[in-house]
């Protein structure tokens, strides 16, 4: 994985976002699990990846997209395995997406505060629930 700055990885990502919401219910084909093999194949379905949208884009690939490859993308906007098959990974059960529910899972993964507190809240919502149970029974 080639190292870049923090704050051209958060610009490349937020352009990647952004390039999705601007078709928020365009169709996503999304990648096999790099565990499964997933470097060796493309999409699990006959549509465009989130790799292919961000190809599309002249503005990355003059920042220095070299191609559509899982590895390229790693590479290019700084991600480890784990974070590219968060954004861009399905599964047999759901091999596409809407284009904007990547884009949330990019920003997640640019800024995960808002994500992390929100599972904290619920967290400590079930744990309050659990006490409340405990008092009254």
């Amino acid at each position: 994985m080639r190292t870049i700055a923090a704050r051209d990885r958060q610009h490349r990502l937020l352009r990647w976002a952004t390039l999705l919401e601007r078709n928020p219910h365009q169709i996503i084909g999304l990648l096999s699990p790099s565990w499964a093999g997933g470097d060796a194949r493309g999409t699990m379905v006959d549509r465009p990846s989130a790799i292919d949208v961000a190809w599309s884009d002249v503005v990355l690939r003059v920042m220095g997209l070299a191609g559509r490859s899982r590895g390229e993308a790693k590479s290019f906007f700084g991600l480890s395995d784990a974070e590219l098959d968060r954004i861009a990974a399905g599964s047999w059960r759901c091999p596409v997406r809407p284009a904007w529910q990547l884009a949330v899972r990019i920003r997640n993964v640019e800024c995960p505060r808002l994500e992390n507190r929100i599972v904290g809240s619920v967290v400590a919502l079930l744990l309050v629930i659990c006490a409340i149970s405990y008092w009254i029974f």
